[in-house]
């Protein structure tokens, strides 16, 4: 990694006759932080690795080009009960949403088994409240051998659903791994209360409060460092920080 703190997405593919790309996938974004991953520059134990003129792994920075993204949503089956849901959403439709309405960010999970979508509408199953500092969650499956599809989108004033993007249709088999098969994942919830009427900020995110001045996240618990700065300001009184940091590291065996 070039440089810490930023935003990097790795893409795989060939490189044909004339230096031309030959795409095949693209990964999500994901941030470097300087406590977890070493500087080549300064690390002597990070070298750098040769590309094949057959393959080749471009990594970009996309710390500029982050809002030309198109946002989208992704469903991932973890076990025949839930599933990993993540998403992104771009800056600029994110602005030209909360103009027509847009107040709550809502994860909906669809049972679209049988259905055709180009002229059938799907079965909603569960909905989730999400915050906009959140890019994932976990969701419920309700019935396995079945198949779901994700919507990203916000609610606005008289229920009305601003669609952000939708995933592909995804099935989630009752045994996902063979006859023998554990997945173990872990979720984040950070809550805390303070004075109501004042505003909460995680992340560089405002969060919802309580009438009663309580406030709570919920995120999936990913590996490597989580780095959160809660930041609560009311009218009139000085702005007051809590800085939490946590850390996960998964084995198999």
């Amino acid at each position: 990694m070039p440089i810490s703190d930023r935003d990097y997405i790795a893409e795989i593919g060939y490189v044909a006759d004339g230096d031309r790309w030959l795409f095949i996938a693209q990964s999500a974004i994901v941030r470097v932080f300087s406590p977890v991953y070493p500087d080549p520059t300064t690390d002597p134990t990070v070298e750098d690795v040769a590309l094949t003129s057959e393959t080749a792994i471009e990594l970009v920075d996309v710390e500029e080009e982050i809002s030309e993204e198109e946002s989208n949503i992704a469903l991932t089956p973890r076990t025949p009960k839930w599933a990993y849901v993540s998403w992104y959403i771009s800056q600029a439709q994110k602005e030209v949403l909360h103009q027509q309405g847009g107040s709550q960010l809502v994860v909906r999970l669809y049972d679209v088994t049988g259905i055709d979508l180009s002229y059938q509408s799907p079965q909603l199953v569960q909905q989730y409240e999400c915050e906009e500092v959140a890019r994932d969650r976990f969701v419920a499956i309700p019935v396995s051998d079945r198949d779901y599809m994700v919507e990203i989108g916000y609610i606005a004033d008289g229920d009305r659903w601003l669609l952000i993007a939708r995933s592909p249709n995804v099935r989630v088999f009752s045994h996902p791994h063979g006859d023998f098969w554990f997945v173990a994942d872990a979720e984040l919830i950070i809550h805390g209360a303070t004075q109501p009427n004042t505003s909460v900020n995680i992340g560089g995110h405002s969060i919802k409060i309580k009438p009663d001045g309580t406030f709570h996240l919920r995120l999936p618990f990913s590996d490597g460092l989580m780095d959160y700065l809660i930041t609560v300001a009311a009218d009139g009184e000085s702005t007051r920080t809590i800085h939490k940091r946590f850390s996960q590291e998964t084995s198999e065996s």
